[in-house]
């Protein structure tokens, strides 16, 4: 008997599942609810909040009644002061992998110090929002 790879199983109420949001196990589903009043003005900070986390007035409460920490968006400029800083760090594990292995200190070698260190002041001039060629 042959299998047939598109079948899906059926669903526990014995339907066929048609995709869709996976089944959240019955322990993890979300069942009950609370009301809970507030004032316009609160209303409103409490939306301005959720929304400046990147969050749904729901997901924001249940996260501070839970004691959960709740962070904004990373800002653009420190996504790309991370990805700046990557490169920096490969270089400088590429420097440490040479020296521990008893490589010897090179033109190259110093060069790519020299590279990391200009790409570190850098980064930390413009987490700053100071352009390098800008005088401080």
């Amino acid at each position: 008997m042959s299998e047939d790879k598109g079948h899906t199983p059926p669903s526990p109420g014995g339907r066929k599942r048609r995709g869709g949001r996976p089944l959240v196990p019955d322990a993890e589903r979300r069942r009950r609810s609370a009301s809970i009043r507030f004032s316009p003005a609160e209303s409103l900070d409490l939306a301005v909040a959720a929304g400046a986390a990147g969050l749904t007035l729901s997901a924001y409460l249940r996260a501070r009644v839970l004691g959960h920490q709740v962070r904004g968006p990373v800002p653009e400029l420190n996504r790309n002061a991370y990805s700046e800083l990557a490169r920096t760090t490969a270089n400088l594990n590429q420097i440490a992998a040479h020296l521990n292995g008893g490589g010897a200190y090179s033109d190259d070698l110093r060069r790519l110090l020299e590279s990391a260190a200009r790409e570190t002041r850098g980064l930390r001039l413009a987490l700053l929002g100071i352009s390098e060629d800008r005088p401080s």
